[in-house]
């Protein structure tokens, strides 16, 4: 009886270690079906169930990171944490905070030991921090999953994208008129030609102290690169469909790109930021102005429309590439006006002409590298050039003005507004009177053309559609809701990200704060954020932290986030910037331990008005461990 028994316990034992290999095989089989709906592969390369696991998580991805060095980042950003300190307390808590200036640089300034109190909550709070426990926390990523890391960054073949197919693509780009294959591009004799219309401007007093320093502070240059983002939205949806389940012959495909030219580093990138300043009030001042989405619905909501107006949007084709650079700069000078700018801002307007000096450098010199070869563009402002969408939507307002002053039915439009190259019209006409519209104004322009649509019933802007609802029906003001590409795989932060808490919170209530501001009907709002939850569930979230955001969010008057910002008074903050790391906690209670040294004390009331924060910087994610802007 006895050996039976214990033969029978034997066969009891491995018949339950199988069935729980058999949930754990079944579990990881529908792990990774899910996963491949939000990996999509158009390169020849192809990625095993490590590679597709790992990827569905999202470039934003962070993966736990290494121990070592961790508390040494802890130390090193208190140390800068404690500088602050001291030059609070000796500066005697004047430094102005409230505006600061927008050519700002960090000085770095180290200023002399503080008084004892300050110095001694330093040296005790170095002492806790030095103590802190790093404790047990479990790894985000499998062994296999940190082996395909390796493995895709090893890859020379693929980047996203197939590689090859991915340079033919920018290359058929560079053949293009826009541009021209150079030398490499002397970097010093761009800089000096800046540096001499900033002596000249030094000269006539136009600048302070904070902008000459930021714009002429020693720097070491680079040349601009070019990157491709891929349109993944202008594929074809069955051949998208084909790809995720491994149904299509036609690999590798390459998306049409959209060339980026990066300025970051370029001797023409201070001087972008400084131009764009001035530009930024031109444009603000136009009438189709539009500035966001939530200045869109302001605008949209506010008029009661005919039953049979028309619903139109339109887009500029390639509006940065195809613009030559003297009409962009003649359109720049015909707007500028330095006494009416002069009034709105603080700092000192440069003239007419050295505002054109300035940017006729950055558009001449755009020098870029693009697959060991050296470019210049030759027609178009870059796309990734600071000051580029400034100048280019203020020759767009000349162009549609002249494609309006020409329109014989002009009093019909109810509407026109424009976010850049896209636009917005509500027009009380026939559909053949808006066909001549875009016929005059693809007449306008050599390379410029437009493409548009027209409905009767509901249209897709910026990241709404607005349509002809049950408050259309009642009111005659259009109803709104958010819109979502088809293309959207909804590949949201992935819980297990090694990221803080906070910053899982404050996304599910900023993505829900969006559904409330976009959408007027109730019921419509209810469907959205239902679906919402259902997505982040399938990223790992649980419900007991979603639901009570939701209804949080639910209760809010959507008409509070539908209103302009106001500036806001910026208050003296103590804060510790830091790396977040899940294995160690409780800096902020070490931080406040000895607190009350500085808040107590009477020399230090200046600096002890809040209680010191923390700000936690992000460690490499996927996307900066895998991908590259260089093609090598």
């Amino acid at each position: 009886m006895t050996r039976r028994f214990k033969r029978k316990n034997k066969r009891s034992k491995s018949f339950r270690a199988g069935l729980i290999e058999q949930y754990k095989f079944r579990e990881r089989v529908e792990k990774e079906e899910k996963a491949r709906k939000y990996v999509l592969n158009l390169s020849n390369h192809e990625l095993n169930n490590e590679e597709v696991l790992l990827l569905s998580k999202g470039l934003k991805f962070i993966p736990t990171p290494k121990t070592k060095n961790a508390k040494n980042q802890i130390m090193l950003s208190f140390n800068e944490f404690a500088r602050k300190l001291r030059c609070k307390y000796h500066f005697g808590g004047q430094e102005k905070t409230n505006n600061l200036h927008p050519f700002r640089i960090k000085s770095g300034f180290e200023p002399d030991r503080g008084c004892e109190n300050l110095e001694k909550y330093i040296e005790l709070t170095k002492l806790e921090l030095s103590s802190i426990q790093m404790r047990q926390t479990h790894d985000n990523l499998s062994l296999r999953e940190r082996h395909a890391i390796k493995q895709l960054k090893s890859l020379k073949d693929v980047v996203i994208l197939d590689k090859e197919m991915y340079k033919r693509e920018g290359e058929k780009m560079l053949n293009s008129p826009h541009y021209e294959e150079v030398e490499q591009p002397n970097l010093h004799e761009i800089d000096n030609a800046i540096m001499k219309i900033i002596g000249e401007m030094k000269m006539n007093s136009m600048f302070d102290k904070e902008t000459i320093k930021y714009l002429t502070s020693g720097q070491t240059y680079r040349v601009g690169r070019l990157y491709l983002l891929p349109k993944i939205h202008k594929l074809n949806e069955q051949l998208i469909t084909n790809v995720r389940h491994g149904a299509c012959n036609e690999l590798p495909i390459m998306p049409p790109g959209r060339p980026i030219i990066s300025q970051i580093g370029t001797p023409a990138e201070r001087i972008g930021h400084y131009c764009d300043y001035f530009l930024v009030p031109i444009v603000r001042m136009q009438n189709t102005y539009i500035k966001d989405t939530s200045d869109f619905i302001n605008k949209i909501e506010s008029l009661k429309l005919n039953p049979d107006c028309l619903l139109i949007t339109y887009d500029v084709t390639s509006m940065y590439t195809n613009m030559t650079f003297d009409e962009i700069l003649n359109a720049v000078g015909r707007s500028y006006n330095e006494h009416t700018l002069q009034s709105q801002l603080e700092l000192n307007c440069p003239t007419k002409q050295n505002m054109l000096d300035l940017l006729k450098i950055i558009l001449e010199n755009n020098y870029f590298e693009f697959n060991g070869k050296h470019y210049r563009q030759r027609i178009g402002a870059a796309m990734g050039a600071v000051p580029s969408p400034e100048i280019c939507d203020i020759r767009m307002y000349e162009i549609t003005n002249a494609m309006m002053s020409q329109f014989q039915y002009r009093e019909k439009i109810a509407f026109h507004g424009r976010y850049r190259d896209d636009g917005f019209i509500i027009y009380n006409g026939t559909v053949q009177e808006a066909n001549h519209l875009f016929e005059i104004g693809n007449a306008i322009h050599d390379l410029l053309k437009f493409t548009y649509e027209i409905s009767e019933t509901e249209m897709t802007f910026l990241d709404t559609t607005v349509f002809k609802g049950n408050r259309f029906s009642t009111q005659n003001v259009l109803d709104i809701k958010t819109h979502m590409k088809k293309t959207k795989n909804f590949q949201y932060l992935h819980r297990e990200s090694a990221h803080p808490t906070s910053v899982f919170k404050g996304f599910i209530k900023g993505e829900c704060y969006r559904l409330l501001r976009n959408t007027s009907d109730n019921s419509v709002l209810d469907s959205a954020l239902q679906s919402f939850n259902d997505k982040l569930m399938l990223r790992g979230y649980c419900e007991t932290e979603t639901i009570p955001i939701i209804q949080e969010v639910k209760h809010k008057n959507r008409k509070d986030l539908l209103k302009p910002k106001s500036a806001k008074q910026r208050k003296e903050k103590h804060i510790l910037v830091t790396k977040f790391d899940p294995r160690i906690k409780g800096i902020k209670k070490r931080l406040m331990k000895n607190w009350k040294l500085i808040s107590e004390d009477s020399l230090l009331k200046t600096i002890s008005q809040s209680a010191p924060m923390i700000a936690y910087k992000k460690h490499q994610n996927l996307g900066d461990i895998l991908t590259s802007s260089i093609v090598y």
